[in-house]
């Protein structure tokens, strides 16, 4: 089957609607390759950041860290936690019980980090998501037409000659070709977006109570 024969046979209708499609499918590939490098990156500095961290037990070790905290998202997050902490230690109430109290501020600190880096790996998740929904729907719209069109014609010229519902016929068939064409693998690439981003958040809630308890326990250490 020649797509592009199809293509430049087909109605102005349906042409606008694969073209449209078109446009998707490339988006919807870019993104794809464009957060497949981003996670790539982000992996491969996490890595190397968390293998260094582990050789760090105590809170007084992390200024230690400094270099690798700025390029993955677990240095930024132990990044502002480690300065929350800096400020209750130096704070009027660095002898007061209460400080213990006001250890929450390190986590919810933290998690706010944590959340502006998953906003951020999920930014181009609603497009992709839109994409999914919207090409089905399209190649519906191509489909209805283009029965339409075969209608129209049949009443104009009261025959339902073959050669002539034909041409409508086809423009239906091949809009909903383009648009699932689009759609499956858009809703692919979305999932599996979705998933990998998922498993860096589950991460990094780990990271966050570990380091956390890290944080509490220096607070009461003179």
């Amino acid at each position: 089957m020649n797509i592009l024969k199809i293509f430049l046979e087909s109605g102005l209708a349906a042409q606008i609607i694969m073209v449209i499609l078109i446009i998707f499918s490339i988006w919807s590939w870019a993104i794809f390759f464009k957060k497949l490098f981003d996670l790539a990156r982000i992996a491969k500095r996490s890595q190397i950041f968390l293998a260094t961290y582990r050789l760090h037990r105590t809170v007084k070790d992390y200024e230690n860290l400094r270099p690798l905290l700025n390029d993955n998202p677990y240095g930024q997050i132990l990044k502002r936690g480690h300065e929350v902490y800096k400020e209750l230690k130096s704070g009027p109430l660095q002898t007061s019980p209460k400080l213990f109290e006001l250890a929450d501020n390190i986590r919810l600190a933290m998690d706010e980090i944590k959340i502006g880096v998953i906003e951020n790996l999920e930014g181009s998740l609603p497009t992709l998501g839109s994409i999914v929904t919207a090409s089905p729907l399209l190649g519906l719209l191509g489909t209805v037409w283009g029965i339409m069109e075969s209608f129209l014609e049949v009443r104009a010229r009261g025959s339902a000659h073959i050669t002539i519902v034909a041409p409508g016929i086809s423009d239906a068939l091949i809009t909903t070709v383009y648009g699932l064409l689009v759609a499956i693998p858009s809703l692919m690439i979305h999932n599996y977006l979705r998933n990998r981003i998922n498993r860096i958040d589950a991460g990094l809630d780990k990271f966050i109570d570990d380091a956390f308890a890290k944080f509490r326990r220096g607070l009461i250490e003179t």
